[in-house]
């Protein structure tokens, strides 16, 4: 089974953004909320309902502090239907935080950077298959306009906004979490809506905070970039290192040496594998005189060398059930000065269809 995105154009008022949202894509939200349901059940033993009652435990915050993200998600409820309420949408939103603290997706992300100066964000987002958007967003009251993939009734996820500032993300399994920080999906549509330059972005994440630890890769269009590891207890930057083509990649351990002594990790190896193939393919990119494009840097997230467990994930068995299903879902590589993005769905090394999408000349 290949994911499916489908492309929703919101504008307006929170409320307005979210009701579009909703009622664009609510068989996808109704599916995802079936679909994740049974993922808290298989890992964190929880039902929807009790996984309900501990999400709401972020609406103080989050009436506090980001309100009109609440607005949103009541609008993505009510345009979805049967039923659906506010806090049925802010359980999907947390989903990281009840259910990566026993189990971290596998993604594999680069940022790198070209002689003329641009950069490219670049990501394999491995996952189950689940019922994926591309939400093109025009708010009406904040200049930036963004467009990013994520699951149906999530508010944030891989995109970019129109200032050419992009995001990307790796789970990271870790027991810490916090009530009293942003959750991550929340705290990635708040860099998308309000932040120009990395610089902003990294504010925005000292300023909020993570409820639960994760890498978030950021980079603008003025080519700064860089791997911010991030936990309950503070994050980290890793900056790209070389001359030629510098770059930087993650994918589901924390590497960088002056983290927070609290943050721990519990990694699968295949994630320190994927990390070390990555680089290793990008320095013989860069021997050989490759510069970062969409092409060069797709050819390497289709690396299967010690397939399944590859940069390209292996299709999951005919008769896996529960988390044996995880392959690659999407793709999506960003190249922030033109605010070009390409995504495709499915294993890129299976060749998909490529979908391209711009932002370039709106604020």
């Amino acid at each position: 089974m290949q994911a499916r995105a489908r492309i929703i154009k919101c504008a307006g008022s929170p409320y307005e953004i979210g009701f579009t949202h909703g009622s664009s894509a609510a068989d996808e939200i109704h599916g995802n909320i079936a679909l994740y349901a049974d993922f808290f059940q298989d890992r964190a033993k929880i039902n929807w309902e009790q996984a309900r009652e501990r999400a709401s435990a972020y609406i103080p915050l989050l009436s506090a502090k980001y309100p009109e993200i609440l607005e949103e998600m009541k609008g993505i409820a009510d345009g979805a239907g049967k039923g659906l309420t506010t806090e049925d949408i802010l359980t999907l939103n947390v989903r990281s935080e009840l259910g990566l603290t026993n189990f971290a997706d596998g993604c594999t992300c680069i940022s790198q950077q070209g002689s003329d100066g641009r950069i490219f964000l670049a990501q394999n987002w491995d996952w189950l298959v689940v019922n994926l958007v591309v939400l093109h967003i025009t708010p009406k009251d904040t200049p930036l306009q963004m467009q990013f993939m994520c699951e149906a009734g999530l508010v944030g996820k891989i995109g970019l906004n129109s200032a050419g500032v992009g995001t990307l993300l790796n789970g990271i399994l870790a027991g810490a979490q916090s009530q009293e920080k942003f959750p991550i999906h929340v705290l990635l549509r708040r860099i998308l809506q309000f932040a120009s330059t990395f610089d902003e972005a990294s504010a925005i994440i000292e300023e909020y905070g993570l409820a639960s630890t994760c890498n978030i890769m950021v980079a603008d269009a003025k080519g700064k970039t860089g791997s911010i590891e991030c936990s309950p207890h503070g994050s980290t930057v890793i900056p790209p290192r070389g001359e030629t083509y510098p770059f930087v990649g993650h994918t589901n351990h924390l590497y960088a040496t002056n983290r927070p002594l609290a943050a721990v990790d519990h990694p699968e190896d295949n994630s320190f594998a994927r990390l070390a193939r990555m680089e290793e393919l990008t320095r013989h990119d860069t021997a050989n005189g490759v510069e970062p494009s969409f092409d060069s840097i797709r050819a390497r997230l289709c690396d299967q060398q010690g397939s399944p467990d590859s940069i390209c994930l292996g299709k999951p068995r005919d008769k896996a059930v529960g988390m044996d299903k995880v392959t690659t879902v999407s793709t999506v590589i960003m190249e922030l000065s033109s605010k070009v993005a390409q995504l495709t769905l499915g294993r890129p090394c299976e060749n998909p269809p490529v979908l391209e999408w711009t932002l370039s000349g709106l604020r």
